[in-house]
């Protein structure tokens, strides 16, 4: 088990990774990490045939081929720079159910999604003209599969639930994924799969601290994926999802 030092390094790994500044924390603010929004995720980050660009001949935006852009590019169309989350819970049909983007839940199993992602928005419409942000971009995404063992657990960051860990409240997993980035880098820097504790939770925010960094090498081959959906209702994330593969995906 790590010590109280030790916590608040990875703590301050996390503030690095989302823009902070200061490492002055304790134990009541880890659980409130800066930049991260919500988003529904695509089940597996798909690659985009298509992603739009700024056209200075025409002076507006453009549909371009993801092959015929290069990787610098792709890397200055992906300006946002964010933690992406989400929680589902494991229903009685075995599925999953969408709930936000943390907050503390009851007994049970669930499922959240971290992605650690260079990403730009693209608005899709579907049925009845309704409208929904397809998020695409590179990076990493840290999938927990957990087992809530007592009520009222935070899982609104990888820090309260390791802690959460620590205390005997939830077990469970975490795997690993990079998507949309290609360098000899990548298999040394990222695990595939580890069991949850604070000691795996420090190497997931290295890994994500790694990947970002060979985001910006010019070594570094970029291809953009569909990461999931945002601004839109959880009862027509299937709908949007469906859409936004069929204009970005096939």
């Amino acid at each position: 088990m790590m010590n109280r030092i030790n916590t608040r390094a990875v703590a301050c790994m996390a503030f690095i990774l989302s823009a902070t500044t200061s490492c002055a924390l304790h134990e009541a603010s880890v659980d409130h990490v800066r930049g991260q929004s919500a988003i529904i995720p695509a089940t597996v980050p798909m690659p985009v045939s298509t992603i739009e660009i700024y056209d200075p001949t025409l002076n507006r935006r453009v549909e371009a081929d993801v092959l015929s852009l290069s990787s610098n590019d792709i890397r200055r169309r992906l300006t946002s720079t964010e933690t992406l989350i989400s929680v589902e819970r494991r229903d009685s049909s075995g599925g999953f159910s969408y709930l936000g983007s943390g907050g503390k839940v009851s007994r049970g199993t669930y499922r959240v999604t971290f992605d650690y992602a260079n990403y730009t928005n693209q608005r899709v419409t579907f049925i009845n003209d309704e409208s929904a942000i397809g998020r695409i971009g590179v990076g990493l995404r840290i999938t927990a599969d957990l087992e809530i063992k007592k009520n009222g657990v935070d899982l609104s960051g990888l820090i309260p639930i390791a802690l959460a860990a620590e205390d005997n409240k939830v077990s469970g997993q975490l795997s690993f994924l990079v998507y949309g980035i290609s360098n000899d880098k990548v298999g040394l820097a990222v695990p595939s799969q580890a069991i949850l504790d604070v000691n795996s939770v420090q190497k997931s925010f290295e890994a994500a601290a790694a990947v970002r960094i060979l985001f910006g090498l010019e070594d570094t081959l970029l291809e953009p994926y569909l990461l999931g959906i945002s601004e839109v209702e959880s009862t027509l994330a299937d709908e949007a999802l469906e859409a936004a593969t069929k204009k970005l995906v096939h």
